[in-house]
């Protein structure tokens, strides 16, 4: 690993929280295009456990390439949907000045347009980021589900 100098580590460290909650406010206020601004160009999303704690069983139909691909997976997801993401206890390691990966815990709401509660999730993103000209940028992320309820009332 290479030495960073402290402050620098602590600002990326910031910058990569800024950018997750971007992510959140973004999905949830239904900015796709800001959504899109999170990825890089050849991102990896795993959405394979967003339902349930075990991958879907067409796992591969998950799993979006591509931050325009992954940007329009998210929109057709959750336009028509009224959805609370939060984010919080980011386990961020700076791995160079480029690099980095970390672990955020989150919690998701999801109503359907009818307004009833159809799915509460708890799990982790698991996730690697790297520093372009215009700032961090998501490169893979994976959804993995501590817990799932589906089908609240």
């Amino acid at each position: 690993m290479t030495a960073i100098d402290p402050i620098t580590r602590l600002i990326a460290i910031e910058e990569i929280k800024q950018l997750k909650a971007r992510y959140f406010r973004c999905m949830d206020t239904k900015d796709f295009v800001g959504l899109r601004k999170v990825f890089a160009d050849d991102a990896v999303f795993d959405a394979s456990c967003s339902l349930s704690i075990e991958p879907a069983a067409d796992a591969e139909n998950w799993i979006h390439a591509g931050g325009d691909n992954i940007a329009a997976f998210v929109e057709n997801a959750v336009a028509a949907l009224r959805t609370v993401h939060h984010g919080h206890c980011h386990e961020v390691e700076i791995v160079s000045e480029t690099e980095a990966r970390g672990v955020i815990a989150m919690e998701d709401q999801i109503w359907d347009a009818a307004g009833k509660l159809f799915l509460h999730g708890m799990g982790h993103y698991h996730e690697t980021y790297r520093k372009e000209s215009d700032g961090w940028k998501i490169v893979t992320s994976r959804i993995s589900r501590l817990h799932v309820i589906v089908g609240v009332d």
